[in-house]
């Protein structure tokens, strides 16, 4: 049935992301960085190494989708997959030097749009915004 679709909560989430994406998408371009690369890179550190099965988990993504981000950028460089100690068949995810620099850039401009936003939103409102979020968060986590 036809009609206005802005009172939606989950349209509105959608629409908002897709904004939010772009953004994001015309600035990382600029590094050769796509949305999933940047969020995967502010995941990891040079120092201890992060299981692929939970960076699926914690970025939503699916096995073979993952085995494919971290194949391209591995290939770029950015990341680095080395056996895990404590388990013969596993690996853990680095980030290399490279991507070191590129998690630098793209935590500034995550902090950029962020602090753009937290000045037109009063505390309390951030605060029932981030409340509202996690419940929409937790409600679809089981589906």
């Amino acid at each position: 049935m036809p009609g206005d679709t802005s009172s939606f909560y989950c349209l509105i989430v959608k629409n908002t992301w897709q904004k939010i994406s772009r953004y994001y998408n015309r600035r990382l371009a600029a590094y050769g960085l796509s949305v999933p690369k940047a969020l995967l890179l502010l995941e990891l550190s040079c120092s201890s190494g992060v299981n692929p099965s939970f960076l699926s988990k914690h970025l939503d993504l699916d096995s073979s989708s993952m085995t494919g981000l971290l194949s391209r950028m591995e290939n770029a460089g950015l990341i680095e997959r080395k056996a895990d100690p404590k388990d013969r068949r596993g690996v853990q995810v680095f980030l290399t030097e490279k991507g070191l620099g590129l998690q630098k850039n793209i935590y500034t401009l995550v902090g950029e749009l962020d602090e753009r936003i937290g000045h037109q939103i009063p505390p309390e409102e951030s605060t029932a915004f981030r409340r509202v979020m996690s419940l929409i968060s937790k409600e679809l986590s089981n589906d």
